[in-house]
């Protein structure tokens, strides 16, 4: 929950801390399984647990073997991280009573991020996340909340709005708690109309879309009782929507878009044909994780006005960091997950699983749909929260009797499986903790690149250096500081001396990240010189 507070942990100043936490869950969770399992507990591992490993072993393969050492790193370390949220959330929440819990958080953080989106679109001079965070002048009038992207923003609330509709349809709650989740989740929805995010507003409709299917195979009234209400739904947000300029506006452009024949034109269908040619180069194995935002220049045309660290859509953006191998697995999850959620629905008679597994399956379409349409899993409090509410559900549908054909029995393993997963979350917060303490001394400077001594700036670089060898970000700031130095020398030999510790560090910068046509290009200005 502290992920969405903070700028969707999309800057790595809260999202390695987010993952150090992590970390600390499977070293938890390891000594859980070293313990002798009960009578009535079958440790096994299906398909889907299958796919989830097969890819984190795929991604730690290709952050090793990636041009881009550290860049990757990250990106493998997050895939580690949702994937050990996942499994935690499908095998070790059996307390419904602390899973509901975590849904009541969810639609308070979501009622407070449509309240924080509404005060900042109110009060744009206020920047609470420091001076270089103006991305709500950017977008306005659309509301980021917290975010900074009015789509990540909306894609949150969507999530929040699912699970505030479950409560309040599928719940046996006392009706005024439910009257209130209707409200509530309708409140969510002015914060979504209002972000002016056109792909949320198609994840909106899948996640009732989604509910609507839970609701009549597996509700406990008639069929015509989901569809009246979704009706009902449908109207009320409508109307709302209707009511809104922005989203009048919205709907013109795209109207005038698809119909002028310009959507050729449009930067979202330029940037996709710049990634589907990156792909084609780069079609089995991809050009490493988290390496998108260093390629994509080089492909990009003169028409592209927009600068992007990401595809703008989830399953290009895998194919061309991952490849055809990557994608592959990756579909192979989203393929089990998803017959597992339309398979029969075997829980225990309890209104609490039946929540659940809707809020789950809510968020699980609406991304599946807004994916085609931004990168949310490339943002670690969205990515983080759909992988806990789909793990959620999962661990809430029972397995059948007689095991599936494609599972595997972890009880020959004894408690070797604990100690194994115990030492695997040591070995990887180690690895996180070394990532973090380089970039919290780069981040120190580079937040007062400019305004402190050029001395000092060139102390922090070398800081964060000690701390991670790879940082490719430290590197290059290094000899920006050395470049800047020699600058103001007047002494020729100082000038020298500077400039030939600004070159070194820019080499080191070109080994760790050869992809960074700006690093080449900084190495090139001082050959000229």
């Amino acid at each position: 929950m502290v992920g969405p507070a903070c700028l969707g942990a999309a800057r790595l100043w809260i999202e390695l801390p987010l993952l150090g936490m992590v970390a600390l869950l499977v070293v938890v969770q390891g000594l859980r399984l070293t313990a002798r399992p009960r009578a009535e507990e079958q440790r096994r591992v299906d398909f889907i647990d299958l796919s989830v490993a097969l890819f984190v072993l795929y991604a730690v393969a290709r952050w090793l073997t990636s041009p881009v050492e550290y860049f990757s790193r990250i990106e493998a370390m997050a895939v580690v991280a949702y994937a050990g949220v996942f499994l935690t959330c499908r095998y070790g929440m059996a307390n419904r009573r602390y899973c509901m819990i975590l849904l009541y958080l969810l639609v308070m953080v979501g009622v407070g991020e449509t309240a924080f989106g509404y005060y900042l679109s109110n009060h744009l001079d206020w920047f609470p996340f420091g001076p270089a965070e103006q991305t709500q002048l950017h977008y306005a009038p659309r509301w980021v909340g917290t975010y900074d992207s009015a789509n990540f923003y909306a894609c949150f609330l969507v999530m929040a709005i699912g699970a505030a509709l479950a409560l309040g349809s599928l719940s046996k709650l006392a009706w005024p708690v439910r009257i209130v989740m209707f409200y509530l989740s309708i409140m969510m929805m002015v914060g979504v109309i209002y972000s002016g995010s056109r792909g949320s507003w198609i994840a909106l409709l899948g996640a009732i879309c989604a509910l609507l299917f839970l609701g009549i195979r597996h509700g406990t009234t008639r069929w015509w009782v989901p569809v009246a209400g979704v009706l009902v739904l449908v109207v009320v947000s409508g109307f709302l929507f209707s009511l809104s300029p922005l989203v009048r506006e919205r709907l013109d452009s795209t109207q005038v878009l698809l119909s002028g024949g310009n959507l050729a034109a449009d930067d979202r269908v330029r940037l996709a044909e710049e990634s589907l040619q990156i792909a084609r180069h780069h079609a089995i194995f991809g050009t490493g994780p988290g390496t998108f935002a260093f390629v994509q220049p080089q492909y990009q045309s003169n028409a592209l006005k927009m600068t992007t660290d990401v595809a703008h859509d989830d399953y290009l953006n895998c194919l061309d960091d991952y490849g055809t191998v990557g994608l592959g697995l990756a579909m192979l999850f989203i393929a089990a997950v998803s017959l597992k959620f339309l398979g029969p629905l075997i829980v225990d008679n309890r209104w609490q699983d039946r929540v659940l597994v809707a809020t789950g399956f809510a968020a699980w379409v609406a991304l599946l749909l807004h994916s085609l349409l931004d990168s949310n899993l490339h943002v670690p409090a969205n990515a983080l929260l759909l992988f806990s509410l789909t793990g959620l559900a999962m661990g809430r549908m029972k397995e059948d009797k007689q095991p599936h054909w494609i599972s595997i029995a972890l009880a020959p393993l004894g408690r070797w499986l604990g100690v194994a997963v115990v030492l695997l979350g040591l070995a990887y917060g180690a690895r996180v903790t070394q990532t973090a303490l380089g970039d919290r001394a780069y981040e120190k400077v580079s937040a007062r690149w400019g305004e402190i001594p050029l001395t000092d700036e060139i102390a922090a670089a070398e800081e964060a250096l000690r701390y991670d060898p790879g940082n490719a970000q430290a590197l290059v700031l290094l000899g920006d500081s050395h470049q800047a130095l020699a600058a103001l020398q007047k002494d020729s030999a100082a000038q020298q001396a500077e400039t030939g510790k600004a070159l070194e560090a820019y080499l080191k910068a070109r080994k760790a990240n050869p992809l960074d046509l700006s690093i080449k290009a900084k190495i090139d200005g001082i050959a000229k010189q």
